[in-house]
């Protein structure tokens, strides 16, 4: 029977599933490196230094049934059924609301290897401390094929489609204004919302910020600007990133792009495989010297050992056969006003002038930060927050009130 109202739900995982990986885990081989010169272990992925140390901990310390209460006790969590085309989806997704008037709906959007546990340093915006912030209702939905939200079953599930889904929640909710926060796959989810609701998505702010080079017949003047070079040390800086990133570091969005069940067989069917997978992608994305937490990283890959799904490799061949006419493509009208991060060591990153003709019309708030990388919900949680009050409070007036809740 489908969910038309949100139901609740707990993370209980089968003595039977659990008592597999745990076996796996035990049993697993961690095949070791060629030596490396100082400095450059992470030179061909994860060190097995790295890798043996969490598998260590993940066979003599880690526990579970501790996490998975842990997890139903900090996130309010539910499922319900979202039509989508031919397809309908039950949706997981954390829902805090706000006791305090005035309140903003935020919908808050993950990517991968990411999940909905990002939004906990966010929580508390529900309740500032301070009581003349301003205060949100989280919204933290689990993307399909992701953790607790069910897969589609047929091809051509688009980054549009989950837009569509996410704003189809918001209206279940009550939400029928709101704004949206992201980073990664939720960056782009977000703006393809922004993109196709903009009477209900006000504002979006988000950190990962990609774009199209400037249109010639537009913008000729961007885009000569553009190939002459002319930046900044920062905007250098950060461009020559990208580029490396995406020459040496993205390879894994290749093979996902491309046969997304093949990989999804061995990362499934392997705990240690899907941790060596996710860690590495940890590393290079994150201020130099942040050290990751264990418990942190094997929970993250818990939960997409937990899907059971190829969603999280699937997304990046349906978004690439899509992306440019669903989002790159497109600018953002004036409607929804646009705000973003820029933190220095995250993977996606264009200058302001270059996003005013390629990504939104209304750009209102943008921050260069000195530190932090891709998941500045983990890194550097009070940054995030005091960005996304900036921004609110960058809003006119007229559109504050509009989104605040009188649910």
């Amino acid at each position: 029977m489908a969910e038309s109202h949100p139901q609740p739900f707990k993370i209980e995982v089968s003595k039977t599933k659990l008592e597999w990986i745990n076996k796996r885990v035990k049993d697993a081989l961690v095949i070791p490196d060629v030596q490396h010169a100082a400095g450059q272990e992470w030179e061909d992925g994860a060190p097995t230094s790295t890798i043996q140390d969490l598998v260590d901990y993940w066979k003599n310390d880690y526990d579970w049934q501790k996490v998975e209460a842990r997890l139903n006790s900090t996130y309010k969590m539910f499922t319900v059924d979202i039509p989508e085309g031919d397809e309908v989806i039950k949706l997981h997704f954390v829902h805090h609301r706000s006791e305090r008037a005035h309140a903003i709906p935020l919908l808050f959007a993950h990517g991968w290897p990411g999940n909905f546990t990002e939004v906990e340093n966010l929580l508390g915006l529900t309740a500032p401390e301070d009581s003349t912030q301003q205060a949100f209702h989280i919204v933290a939905p689990s993307i399909p094929g992701f953790t607790f939200s069910s897969s589609p079953k047929a091809p051509g599930f688009s980054i549009g489609r989950i837009a569509s889904v996410y704003h189809q929640l918001m209206l279940k909710l009550g939400y029928s204004q709101y704004l949206g926060q992201g980073g990664d796959w939720g960056s782009l989810i977000l703006r393809s919302v922004a993109l196709s609701y903009p009477d209900s998505c006000k504002a979006i702010h988000i950190n990962m910020i990609v774009a199209l080079p400037p249109k010639p017949l537009q913008h000729p003047l961007t885009l000569l600007w553009l190939v002459l070079r002319w930046l900044s040390p920062e905007e250098k800086k950060q461009l020559t990133r990208l580029r490396w990133f995406m020459t040496k570091e993205s390879g894994y969005s290749q093979i996902q792009g491309t046969k997304p069940q093949t990989i999804s067989y061995a990362l499934l069917d392997s705990p240690v495989g899907m941790l060596a997978w996710i860690r590495e992608k940890l590393e290079p994305v994150v201020t130099p010297g942040y050290v990751w937490d264990k418990e942190t990283v094997i929970t993250w890959t818990m939960l997409y050992l937990l899907s059971e799904s190829s969603g999280h490799a699937r997304i990046y061949k349906e978004a690439k056969a899509t992306m440019n006419d669903e989002v790159l493509g497109k600018r953002i009208s004036s409607k929804v006003a646009f705000g973003a991060s820029a933190f220095p060591y995250d993977i996606g990153y264009v200058p302001l002038w270059w996003a005013k003709v390629s990504i939104a019309e209304n750009i209102i708030f943008w921050k260069q930060h000195e530190k932090g990388g891709h998941f500045p919900a983990v890194e550097c949680g009070e940054l995030l927050k005091g960005d996304i009050w900036e921004f609110v409070g960058s809003l006119p007036q007229e559109t504050r009130q509009t989104l605040q809740s009188k649910l």
